[in-house]
């Protein structure tokens, strides 16, 4: 599964607000009647009796006038260090504890100089003059806190273990995810109860580290200390999600969206307030859906948030993210370079477009977009998967499949199956890395053979089609193209040379169309190849994907026999998603087929002059484990329908498969069984086979 971590960037905003004025988090307590301060007391009793009735500005102004005319009182100079605390002028405070540190005891010097520190990391968050300037403050501030440590050794427990504390919220910021789970572990080695409000960072930080196990142990003490807290709440689905439990984590991101009003109203308000929590809930519900795998539902829900907030950035990344999903990568580029109009440091926006680009075939593109991350947030752990991602579709691709099948007369004769008796083969296709960001060469060799009738005379002899070749296809953009030529090796036609060109052209996100020609096409009928008589072909296809849940394959072709026989074929498969869960996925198959040929049973081999069929079924993939990209999925297949063909009727024909397939960093290797009972000539046969397949590499 992908990764699920939403960024902090997101969240930053309430975070931010909350360090950057903590004094107006709540009201502050005012008494009924404020006492005014003693007539003709000193300035100093009046600025200790206004802190007392919480009137910290007004003691502040009492302070300062003293410090203008007598700016040796070093009980003012103190006083006014500790109300400048209050307020939340930790800095300021910091400097005058700096100037005159005698004056302070142990204990306020070091909380006013954590105060300072802490603030100093909250306004990392804030966004910088320039994008080059962005982690500046938290750095600067993380130095800050270390020579504390070294220089100016805390006295107080307490505040000793804050700067350590501290320093996990800075090194999350840095995306120095390692460092914090080591200083988070170090803390729990010394007998230190770490304090709540940090758990969050340091469940962020497991999540990055793809450890949501621990992410999760560490969130659920967050989210018990403080079952408010939005944020943790979230990282919380998430580390479930990422372990596959998405029976806790739904029910949480609906909960949390249904707890939070769009439109809080405090008592006695004339109007509410924007409630940013309700915006991080509703999208993060729609994220979730599309890890479960519903993505039209999550698609559905953010385009109806970008309909309020059609500006917001991260609104629009994430819709590209679930179009992404939806297959639809050119609807996707387009949210993801509206969001970078908004923000052009938008980091979800940015690792995005990589992806999409790459699906469009627009290699150089996704190059320039990766280097733009990797300048933007060359410390992400993103980055470097991202990188990888499109390594891998720029490297080496190889696909290697083999078969075997036996085809049985049901009354016990030879079978008139075009496969033979048994049947069987390899293939194997192995293409350069991109050269130039849009060619590759390769090699290519297939042996495919079937043995017919039955016996040891030359009824039982076994014909093939054997080749070896090179290649070379080009993609970019909305082209594609590719040839072949291979030498003929069978001892049927050995010496010959076989060539394919195809071309295709992608139209739209739903839309591609295609066209082959093939000179002795493997695909022709080893039948007529044991007499000699070998075939050339011309294919057109074309492809309907609107989306995950739809799509339509059609293809059209001729198939042109030396022995003046031609063969017209037509064909359309459909799957429509009929279920959607979270590890299964229900999709519901139709397909039609017919064909003519012009010489008909005047040949010696399997030939109708007109056939059709019908073919109706379900296919069930069942998502049986899962670790991020390394998956193994079953599927489970069942179709029937009617076939017919001209002399000989009607007839219904079943069939059943059931397949493995593993998935791990965009590789694949997938395995199977399939049984059915087709009909030639009016005989039912019965047809088991076993295939496999590894695809090598992230281009398909």
């Amino acid at each position: 599964m992908p990764d699920a971590t939403p960024s902090l960037r997101a969240l930053a905003l309430p975070l931010l607000a909350a360090l950057c004025a903590p004094a107006l988090a709540q009201p502050v307590p005012q008494p009924a009647k404020a006492s005014q301060p003693t007539e003709g007391a000193s300035p100093f009793a009046v600025a200790t009796r206004l802190r007392e009735q919480a009137r910290h500005s007004d003691a502040l102004q009492v302070l300062e006038r003293r410090l203008a005319t007598h700016p040796h009182d070093d009980d003012a100079f103190r006083l006014r260090a500790l109300t400048l605390a209050d307020l939340g002028s930790s800095r300021l405070a910091a400097d005058a504890v700096g100037e005159r540190p005698a004056l302070f005891a142990d204990h306020e010097r070091e909380r006013i100089e954590g105060d300072a520190i802490a603030r100093a990391i909250g306004w990392g968050r804030a966004e910088p003059e320039t994008p080059a300037q962005r982690l500046d403050e938290t750095a600067a501030a993380l130095d800050a806190l270390r020579r504390l440590e070294r220089d100016a050794p805390r006295q107080t427990n307490w505040e000793r273990t804050r700067l350590r504390v501290d320093a996990l919220s800075a090194l999350n910021q840095l995306q120095r995810h390692q460092q914090v789970v080591d200083g988070y572990d170090a803390l729990l080695a010394d007998g230190i109860e770490v304090p709540a409000y940090i758990l969050g960072t340091v469940g962020d930080s497991l999540l990055a580290l793809r450890r949501p196990e621990d992410a999760a142990r560490v969130l659920e003490r967050a989210v018990e200390y403080a079952p408010g807290d939005v944020d943790a709440r979230i990282l919380l689905g998430y580390a479930w999600m990422e372990q596959e439990r998405f029976d806790l984590a739904m029910p949480l991101f609906e909960a949390l969206a249904a707890s939070q009003p769009a439109w809080p109203q405090q008592p006695g308000a004339r109007a509410g307030y924007q409630n940013w929590d309700r915006y991080s809930a509703d999208v993060n519900l729609a994220l979730a859906h599309s890890y479960a795998n519903d993505h039209a539902r999550a698609a559905s829900m953010l385009q109806a948030l970008g309909g309020i907030g059609p500006e917001n950035p991260g609104l629009q990344a994430a819709i590209g993210a679930v179009e992404s999903r939806r297959y639809r990568p050119g609807a996707a580029l387009e949210r993801y370079d509206m969001a970078l109009t908004r923000d052009p440091q938008s980091r979800d926006a940015l690792a995005g477009r990589v992806g999409a680009l790459t699906s469009l075939q627009r290699i150089d593109a996704a190059r320039e977009a990766l280097a733009a991350l990797d300048t933007a947030y060359p410390e992400d752990p993103r980055r470097a998967r991202v990188a990888a991602d499109l390594e891998r579709h720029r490297g080496v691709q190889a696909t290697l499949s083999a078969n075997r099948g036996r085809s049985r007369a049901r009354d016990g004769g030879s079978p008139q199956s075009p496969l033979g008796s048994r049947d069987g083969g390899y293939a194997i296709d192995v293409r350069s890395p991109l050269l130039d960001d849009r060619w590759r060469v390769g090699v290519l060799a297939r042996d495919t053979w079937a043995d017919f009738g039955t016996g040891d005379g030359p009824q039982a002899a076994r014909t093939r089609y054997r080749s070896a070749g090179f290649g070379g296809d080009y993609r970019h953009d909305r082209l594609g193209a590719s040839a072949t030529v291979s030498r003929i090796t069978d001892a049927d036609d050995r010496g010959a040379t076989a060539w394919t060109l195809a071309g295709d052209w992608r139209f739209s996100d739903a839309w591609q169309a295609g066209l082959a020609v093939a000179r002795q096409a493997p695909e022709a009928s080893l039948q007529a190849r044991r007499l000699g008589i070998t075939a050339d072909s011309l294919t057109l296809t074309a492809a309907w994907t609107p989306s995950d849940l739809v799509g339509v394959d059609a293809r059209l072709s001729r198939l042109r026999y030396d022995d003046g026989n031609h063969r017209d074929q037509i064909g359309v498969d459909a799957t429509r998603r009929l279920l959607t869960r979270s590890h299964l996925l229900v999709d519901g198959l139709a397909s039609g087929y017919a064909s003519r040929a012009s010489l008909g049973d005047r040949t010696g081999y399997f030939n109708p002059e007109r056939d059709a069929s019908a073919t109706f079924g379900l296919r069930a993939d069942h998502i049986t484990w899962r670790r991020y990209e390394t998956a193994f999925q079953q599927r489970f297949e069942l179709a029937a329908g009617p076939y017919w063909q001209r002399g000989h009727g009607t007839h219904w024909v079943p069939s059943l498969g059931y397949r493995h397939l593993w998935r791990r960093d965009g590789h694949e290797f997938e395995y199977g069984v399939s049984w059915s009972r087709p009909v030639y000539d009016g005989l039912r046969e019965q047809r088991v086979a076993f295939d496999a397949e590894l695809r090598w590499g992230g281009a398909r």
